[in-house]
């Protein structure tokens, strides 16, 4: 038997030629493709780690403290300090003439140094809390022939007699608050506030104890200033006291 050759036609063998590279090449593009895709999906998510990465770690923190913060209700400030107690001058005083703290919470008083505060050290043994905030410096500024060594030597006292006769209670030192630029023109000697606060930080770490930067909050916040420039508004304390929750055992409260 023979067999008869026969002749494609040219479109024919083109076709035969074309259709296997196209089907070739498409698989190639759809895995090349998706390897893209994958690449793109990966760049992006170290991207998103790098932005992450960056951002200013203070603000994620201010972020989660005014989370935290949103969490209390004025009504409840007088249960968070139940055991606790801010010592302080005038600027404490506040806490109880707007009616934050319960007086079992306070010691308060205008005019209070840390030298005068020591006097009051028996009144916070009766009381007995297990934190005490302590909130002085203004007037031992402003007294006559002020030093930072003296400063220094009756803070360290007042720890020493709370921490005497109060050997579990925490001990907390809130920074000096600032005041008004047009209040320094006036009273240069508060110029010096940041070098006392800066020497409380380092006598907090020496007696082992909490300082809680306050200062800050209130530079941050000059709207509160009450029109004395020294003094704040009642609007101020409630951000006080969310500070000192959130920055204390008090948190786990909350």
């Amino acid at each position: 038997m023979k067999y008869n050759n026969k002749n494609f036609p040219p479109s024919v063998i083109i076709a035969i030629i074309l259709i296997p590279a196209i089907i070739i090449g498409s698989v190639f593009f759809i895995y090349f493709k998706k390897i893209s895709d994958k690449n793109a999906v990966i760049a992006s998510g170290i991207n998103a780690l790098y932005t992450l990465q960056s951002r200013d770690v203070l603000s994620m923190e201010e972020e989660i403290d005014f989370m935290k913060r949103k969490a209390v209700d004025a009504d409840n400030y007088p249960v968070l300090f139940e055991s606790s107690v801010v010592l302080g001058d005038s600027i404490a005083e506040g806490l109880g003439l707007y009616g934050y703290l319960k007086p079992s919470s306070l010691i308060g008083l205008l005019g209070k140094s840390t030298a005068t505060s020591i006097e009051d050290v028996p009144k916070l043994v009766d009381l007995a809390p297990r934190n005490v905030f302590i909130e002085l410096g203004l007037n031992d500024l402003s007294a006559p022939n002020h030093d930072l060594n003296s400063f220094i030597t009756s803070y360290d006292n007042l720890i020493d007699a709370i921490k005497l006769q109060l050997p579990n209670t925490q001990v907390y030192i809130c920074s000096i608050f600032p005041v008004t630029e047009e209040v320094l023109l006036d009273r240069p000697e508060f110029a010096q506030i940041e070098a006392y606060n800066a020497a409380l930080v380092e006598l907090a770490k020496r007696k082992n104890i909490h300082y809680l930067d306050t200062y800050t909050l209130l530079k941050t916040n000059p709207q509160y200033y009450a029109e004395d420039g020294i003094h704040m508004l009642s609007g101020f304390y409630p951000i006080w006291l969310d500070t000192l929750v959130n920055k204390s055992v008090l948190v786990k409260l909350l």
